[in-house]
């Protein structure tokens, strides 16, 4: 449990200093939390990438984002094995 609120804080205050300031943005801290949540290790440097990549979208994106992109219909359209497709281990070559 302890190590559960670390990661939220450092995602809170990761997404606080980063600027996330369109709706895009708050959808990589929520994607990583729920990741965390998974079991998949999200580094910083991770996270703060797609913010930056986020950083520039489309308004048609931001709206998107805005609508689909809330913690719960995150959780309620993925599974943690989707999930494993983005941030899980790496396949062996």
């Amino acid at each position: 449990m302890r190590r559960r609120l670390t990661v939220v804080s450092t995602l809170l205050v990761l997404a606080g200093l980063s600027g996330c300031k369109n709706s895009c943005q708050q959808v990589c801290v929520r994607m990583a939390d729920f990741a965390e949540e998974c079991g998949f290790p999200i580094s910083d440097s991770e996270l703060e990438a797609c913010i930056d990549e986020q950083a520039d979208e489309s308004s048609d994106d931001k709206e998107f984002c805005n609508d689909f992109g809330d913690a719960e219909t995150i959780r309620n359209n993925w599974t943690c094995e989707e999930l494993e497709a983005y941030w899980g281990p790496e396949p062996e070559a």
